[in-house]
């Protein structure tokens, strides 16, 4: 009997968004995107009732942006529970632990339900840890009650929003769609902003304005203002400007394999392996590891190690608080944790690169275990080329001979490629990038993806006979 086996009868009764079984044009998707993007800022606008106070500082940054969440709001939680279930199922088959035949359907579908479920525990369990951990402040226990209600029920849409655009009605996936407004709106503010905060501007460009009017230092907008936890600066805009750059042009470049299909009279084509293989999913799921570290042990030390003193507590954190914001200075999570800005850099060269070495690395090993668990290693490709019918030239039409064939490449490219979005991400980081890292790297590896959904919607419409054959139907 396959793992989790014990769990279908429980996860036969959760809520689930049925899947298109018709077809869905291109407008109907839109408004089904549209929708559902409409709806999910809206929470982000509506505050939680009746929360009397919150400790926002206590917010990390990285987690707004890769949990889309937005801190004293109904987005509290953001896709966060969605995500570190996805994070935890993908170790646990990833490293064996979990033994499921993913190409087996009711296997799959095992595995895709109990992520599921582990998103729905991990939404109430994340509520009731904001409430309890004194970052949402309530004046009683029915307040209390009735804030983690709000956010328990805004979690189960956020993952019902979900199921409704993967399973055929909208377009791509609601936790990168949510992923791409969050860093959007993030890019916005430190360009834009007008806020004044400690002698510049939080926007790029009216601290711009205000330097060149002789109102303000030179320095902080070269280099962004140390007093700022995300100040933007001159460095971070053309580090955000190559960046982009790079990353468009590492998603053009592939290596091509030549193919044909002999039941279509022999009809030449070209599979492409991308050098990104593994696209922006490691950088997801290294991001989640680190955000999730990062907030549990803040939790753990604003209830017990205010004062830095439990030795053990010491180890895996420290923080000092500066201009009233929690800053990591000391154990595990202080080389979890990107530098704050350039000066820190300077100042503590070390923390930039183990932090550098250290998110990198776990970048490699989620893009490892990412293309074992999702279907992308050379075996599973080779079973769906012959599935299609499709023949490399110069190679018999074999399963383990095509394996062999894709073994040249796939390891090499998923090592890689978790290397190099990795590095991309965390010295960009380093040097204070408008946006963060991690934001910019996401943000255009999503916009890549919704620019070929898009583009392969319109040939299934367009050219439904054409569609159908490169599905291999």
């Amino acid at each position: 009997m396959p793992p989790l086996e014990f769990l279908r009868p429980i996860l036969s009764i959760l809520p689930e968004v049925p899947k298109a079984k018709r077809i869905v044009g291109f407008r109907e998707k839109l408004v089904w995107t549209v929708v559902v993007l409409t709806i999910y800022l809206a929470f982000t606008q509506i505050p939680l009732y009746p929360v009397s106070r919150t400790q926002q500082e206590f917010f990390s940054p990285l987690f707004s942006i890769i949990f889309a969440a937005r801190f004293g709001t109904l987005a509290q939680l953001g896709v966060g529970p969605i995500v570190t279930a996805g994070l935890i199922m993908q170790l646990l088959v990833g490293s064996k632990i979990l033994n499921l035949d993913l190409t087996d359907k009711k296997q799959r579908a095992l595995f895709t339900g109990t992520q599921k479920l582990l998103a729905i525990l991990f939404t109430l369990l994340e509520a009731i840890v904001f409430v309890g951990g004194g970052l949402l402040r309530v004046q009683n226990l029915s307040a209390a009650v009735l804030v983690v209600i709000q956010l328990f029920a805004v979690g189960i849409l956020i993952i019902l929003f979900d199921e409704i655009l993967q399973k055929g009605w909208g377009f791509g996936s609601a936790v990168s769609l949510f992923i791409l407004a969050g860093v959007a709106s993030q890019i916005f503010t430190e360009l834009l902003s007008p806020v004044y905060v400690n002698g510049s501007y939080v926007g790029f460009f009216p601290n711009l304005v205000y330097v060149t009017a002789g109102g303000g230092k030179l320095e902080y907008l070269l280099f962004g203002n140390p007093e700022i936890s995300r100040s933007s600066s001159l460095i971070g805009l053309i580090a955000m400007i190559i960046v982009l750059i790079l990353i468009v042009y590492l998603q053009g470049v592939k290596i091509e394999i030549p193919v044909a299909y002999p039941k279509y009279g022999g009809l030449k084509a070209k599979i492409p392996l991308q050098l990104i293989y593994v696209s922006n999913v490691p950088v997801i799921l290294a991001g989640a590891l680190t955000a999730n570290l990062i907030f549990f042990s803040q939790i753990a030390w604003n209830n017990y190690n205010r004062t830095n003193t439990d030795p053990l507590l010491n180890m895996i954190a420290k923080f000092d608080i500066i201009n009233n914001q929690p800053v990591p200075s000391g154990g595990l999570v202080y080389y979890l944790s990107p530098p704050r800005n350039i000066y820190n850099v300077m100042h503590d060269p070390v923390h930039a690169i183990l932090y550098i070495l250290i998110f990198t690395g776990l970048c490699v090993l989620f893009a490892k275990a990412w293309v074992e668990t999702s279907g992308m290693s050379a075996e599973e490709q080779a079973k769906r080329m012959v599935k299609s019918g499709i023949q490399v030239k110069g190679f018999r039409h074999s399963e383990i001979v095509l394996k062999q064939l894709l073994n040249r490449y796939i390891p090499t490219l998923t090592w890689f490629s978790g290397l190099i979005i990795g590095l991309l991400a965390s010295v960009s980081d380093a040097v204070g990038i408008i946006g963060t890292g991690i934001g910019i790297l996401l943000a255009v590896g999503i916009i890549y993806q919704y620019y070929r959904i898009l583009l392969q919607q319109r040939i299934e419409e367009e050219f439904p006979t054409l569609a159908r054959f490169l599905k291999g139907e």
